[in-house]
Parts: C-alpha cells; structure tokens; sequence
C-alpha cells in the first residue's frame, strides 16, 4: 500500500469536501486506514472549519465504519483480518483483548496497537456489540477530543503558523 498516495488523497478528501471528507476519513479508519484519523481532522481545523463539526464528523465516521467493521468481523472472522493486516498485528491486538476486554479496547486509543486492528479483534472473537460500540463511543470521543482541543482553545491558525516554523529534524 503506498502510504503516500493515501495520504495525498485524504489531504485532497478535506480540502476539497471539509466535514464530509473529515467523515469519510473516519468511517474508513477502523476498516483499514493505516494511520490516525485526527491528522486530518487537524487539517480541517487549521483550514478554519468548527471543531465541533470536524470532531462530531470525524468521531461519527468512526463510529458508523466500527458497526461495518464489527459486521465483517464477526461474519468472515480471522480469516479476513489476517488477510487485511500482518498476522503478528492481529495477534498482538488478540492478545490484547483477551487480557485486558473493554477498558483494553478504549485504552488502545491511546497506545500504538492500531486501532482498526482492534475492531477486527473485537468482532473476529464476538465481543458483545453493546460493549463494543458503547467502547467504540467512548475511545473516539476521548482520543478525538485530546488531539483536538489544543487547536480549539489556541486558535487554528496560530497553532498551524506555530507547527509550519518548527524546523525539520
């Protein structure tokens, strides 16, 4: 997967549609979007739209894409998982979810275990669908919320003139 080209077309997504790109971008994120939906939220907001609509979109995407994802999983299973992702992600997230349940699934939001791979972990090995979109709810909300806050209370436009002078490494 070129993981530029991707990108170059989520960035195109947001610029060219704003709140409907940012919910595209989130519905795909927990079906297979190999990096952080709250990048392009970011953009949305640094392009001067309300960052209450670019987190209800973003979140809302993610939510209605983690029922799809939750129905693929629980009808094709591991089979399909292992295919969409590497067998050790999938195992680890498996791992993951069999120790630490519900309160693992919305910590995952904060941790490098991908968060798309975990939807399918959760369905592939039947969590209950009440737990999971109650857990799906809640690890949105709360992970879009903290990326995306410091641009609410700051002002868009002065945190992207601040991360534009910040020099390369």
């Amino acid at each position: 997967m070129d993981l530029e080209l991707l990108k170059t077309i989520f960035l195109e997504l947001v610029e060219k549609y704003g709140l409907l790109g940012i919910f595209i971008i989130g519905f795909v994120e927990p079906i297979f979007l190999p990096f952080p939906a709250e990048i392009f939220m970011i953009v949305g907001i640094s392009m001067g739209l309300d960052w209450v609509h670019v987190l209800l979109a973003g979140s809302g995407g993610s939510i209605l894409g983690s029922i799809v994802t939750y129905y693929l999983s629980t009808t094709y299973g591991e089979k399909l998982a292992l295919k969409l992702f590497k067998e050790e992600d999938f195992r680890k997230g498996e791992r993951f979810f069999k120790k630490h349940g519900i309160m693992g699934f919305i910590i995952v939001s904060f941790t490098p275990l991908p968060f798309e791979v975990m939807c399918w972990v959760c369905g592939a090995f039947e969590m209950p669908f009440e737990k999971y979109i109650t857990a799906v709810f809640l690890s949105r909300l709360i992970k879009h919320g903290i990326f995306i806050m410091p641009f609410a209370l700051w002002g868009s436009t002065d945190i992207w003139e601040l991360l534009n002078h910040i020099p390369d490494i």
